[in-house]
């Protein structure tokens, strides 16, 4: 038994490590001024897998919501829409950034401080779900 101990470890920690297909580079959320209970959050997503992700559902214990949105300019005037889902494809990224598209976070549960983290679940077509802890940042930055 104690022979097969080093082979049950490495198969579990291989096993943890594949099932990330998706990494969030640079996550952060726009900090707000105090009594404002909405905000918006950028990264970039990063697919190391092979295979396309889509992300069909975000989620923050820290805010009533949480949707995908796209920003653009027309005429002169911002314009923004809900998306329903955002993919990833096979190695490659999705940005998410001020003027494109962001998360829109709603119904902050507190104003939160800069160099404050907030989590977000970001669930995949696939099932998995992927943890990201953005921090926050001054109006501003």
């Amino acid at each position: 038994m104690l022979r097969l101990l080093p082979f049950l470890l490495l198969t579990a920690v291989s096993v943890a490590r594949a099932g990330g297909a998706i990494d969030a580079a640079d996550p952060w959320l726009r900090g707000v001024p105090p009594g404002q209970t909405n905000s918006a959050a950028y990264m970039t997503l990063v697919n190391t897998s092979a295979s396309p992700h889509t992300v069909v559902e975000i989620s923050s214990p820290q805010a009533r919501a949480v949707e995908i949105h796209e920003s653009w300019q027309l005429d002169g005037m911002w314009r923004m829409r809900r998306l329903a889902e955002l993919p990833v494809p096979a190695g490659g990224k999705a940005v998410l950034q001020p003027g494109g598209v962001h998360l829109m976070v709603f119904g902050l549960v507190h104003t939160p401080r800069p160099g404050e983290k907030i989590s977000f679940q970001l669930r995949l077509d696939s099932g998995e779900t992927v943890l990201v802890e953005a921090e926050v940042r001054a109006p501003g930055q």
